[in-house]
C-alpha cells in the first residue's frame, strides 16, 4: 500500500467529512457519560466552515493521506494545522501552531499514517519559521495521547471543565 502525504485544496475538504465524524464518534466513546458530544453531522457543519476559511485566508492547511490514484484515491488519514496568535504570558513566539484535528481510520492505525501527517505539519511550520506546536486531545483518549506523546508532544498546559447547574 503506497500512501501520499498532500495538502489539501478546498475541493478536497468534504473528503474528510467521514473522517471527522469518525472523531467525533471516538469522542463519543472515549468521553462515556462525562461530556456531551455533538452530533457527527452538526458537527461537521460547524467544522467544515473552519476548514474552507482556514485555507482560503491561509491561517491554516490540511494535510490528507491518500490511499491510491486518480479518481480512485480514497483519503485514509487527514491533519488540521492552523496558524494563531501565541497567548500573552508564555513566550512562543508570536505565532503557534494548532492541530486542530487529527484522524486515520482504524484499519490504519500503527502503520505510521498519523506520524507522517504530524510530520507534514511540523514541515509546514518549520517552512513558516512557527517554533511551536500544541494538539488538544480528550484526556481520556489514551490512544490518541499515546501517539503525540510518541512525536514530541509533553503535557503543556491543563485545561480543567467543570459543568455549571443553571437554573
Amino acid at each position: 500500500m503506497t500512501v501520499r502525504i498532500e495538502r489539501a485544496h478546498v475541493r478536497d475538504v468534504k473528503r474528510v467529512k467521514p473522517l471527522w465524524q469518525l472523531l467525533v464518534q471516538r469522542y463519543a466513546d472515549v468521553a462515556a457519560d462525562d461530556w456531551p458530544v455533538r452530533d457527527a453531522n452538526d458537527a461537521w457543519q460547524r467544522r467544515h466552515q473552519d476548514y474552507l476559511t482556514w485555507i482560503n485566508e491561509a491561517s491554516g492547511v490540511i494535510f490528507i493521506a491518500w490511499e491510491g490514484e486518480g479518481e480512485a484515491a480514497r483519503a485514509i488519514g487527514y491533519a488540521a494545522l492552523r496558524f494563531v496568535d501565541s497567548g500573552a504570558a508564555i513566550d512562543l513566539g508570536e505565532r503557534v501552531g494548532e492541530m486542530e484535528s487529527l484522524a486515520v481510520y482504524p484499519e490504519h492505525h500503527g502503520k505510521g499514517i498519523g506520524t507522517s501527517l504530524i510530520t507534514a505539519c511540523r514541515r509546514e511550520l518549520e517552512r513558516r519559521e512557527i517554533a511551536f506546536c500544541c494538539i488538544e486531545t480528550l484526556a481520556s483518549n489514551e490512544q490518541a495521547v499515546a501517539l503525540c506523546e510518541r512525536n514530541g508532544f509533553r503535557p503543556y498546559m491543563v485545561r480543567l471543565i467543570r459543568r455549571i447547574e443553571l437554573d
